[in-house]
């Protein structure tokens, strides 16, 4: 297949981009920034809301996987606007060259947010006919049947929810066929420096002091980066098309838990101070994968302590 990828300069494109072409798909990254990992492939470099240069640089392909958006919850607070158009506003250009090229599918790279934090409640029907509302527990899985966050509670979390939105209005108006990817929060080689996991690692190595947003207590679904990128590729199976997947890791994991791992594999202790939670800060909750095993076939494959050790031995050599 002939796929081009926004964003797949960056970290979770770059492994992507290896997937594919080792199963022989011919790839092009749409990116701002320059390729940086030496993949043998095409590049256009290209704002993802040029609608113009994005339109002419997308003819002729089957499949667009998006992944170019704002990934940093942090910027999304700072710069809402700019964050915004890179995220919701960015994928209506990305539907709309898919529909004015006829390109066979939309991929969309979404996020586990989009669940949000409330309470879910369950209706029930009682002997005698009459129904009753029942409150879930934190550890219901959620699966994709679950609703979307119905007042989210961050600004990341909305613009997600309308990137999504904007492809399912794309396919009833349109035609345009779409995939929705639900990922957990991705680590391993190539990860950003300002991700949580390589600040801790430098923090841990230099003695530095490690902060904390909160008890330590909130958790995410970690997903081995290797993991994450056959997953997308899985996604590409035709029993895919106009379909949602979680692609998450296989527990939750405290963020305490990511220092305690990070202590055992590096062998030395960290120094770690806990200030006041950030407003709008995902609590986390655990989200199923089932489906994407039941019609893919996929499932992680690494633990999160292999995948960890594997990474931190990279990242030390």
């Amino acid at each position: 297949m002939k796929i081009l990828i926004t964003g797949g300069s960056g970290f979770i494109g770059s492994h992507i981009i290896d997937v594919l072409l080792e199963l022989g798909h011919e790839v092009t990254i749409y990116d701002l920034e320059a390729p940086r990992f030496g993949q043998k492939c095409n590049y256009v470099a290209g704002d993802v809301n040029d609608l113009e240069k994005i339109i002419t640089a997308t003819k002729g392909f089957d499949a667009i996987y998006h992944l170019a958006a704002e990934a940093n919850v942090n910027r999304f607070y700072e710069k809402p606007l700019y964050s915004n158009m890179n995220t919701s506003n960015s994928t209506l250009s990305v539907l709309e060259c898919a529909r004015q090229n006829n390109v066979g599918r939309v991929l969309l790279a979404s996020t586990e947010w989009i669940y949000g934090t409330v309470k879910i409640e369950k209706r029930t029907q009682e002997e005698g006919g009459g129904h009753k509302i029942v409150p879930l527990s934190a550890s219901f899985p959620i699966t994709e049947e679950t609703p979307y966050a119905q007042n989210p509670d961050h600004l990341y979390t909305s613009s997600k929810i309308s990137a999504e939105l904007f492809c399912r209005n794309y396919k009833s108006l349109y035609g345009v066929n779409y995939t929705i990817m639900r990922y957990g929060i991705p680590f391993g080689e190539r990860a950003r420096p300002e991700t949580v996991t390589p600040i801790f690692i430098n923090k841990i190595l230099k003695g530095e002091e490690i902060t904390i947003h909160g008890d330590g207590s909130q958790t995410r679904q970690f997903i081995y980066v290797k993991d994450l990128a056959k997953g997308n590729a899985a996604c590409l199976n035709p029993k895919a098309e106009n379909e949602i997947f979680n692609l998450n890791g296989w527990k939750k994991i405290r963020v305490i838990d990511i220092v305690t791992t990070l202590e055992e594999i590096i062998g030395k202790k960290a120094k770690v101070t806990f200030v006041e939670d950030r407003k709008g800060n995902f609590k986390g909750r655990f989200i199923s994968s089932e489906k994407a095993e039941k019609f893919l076939g996929w499932k992680p494959q690494f633990t999160y302590r292999d995948a960890m050790e594997k990474y931190v031995k990279t990242t030390l050599k």
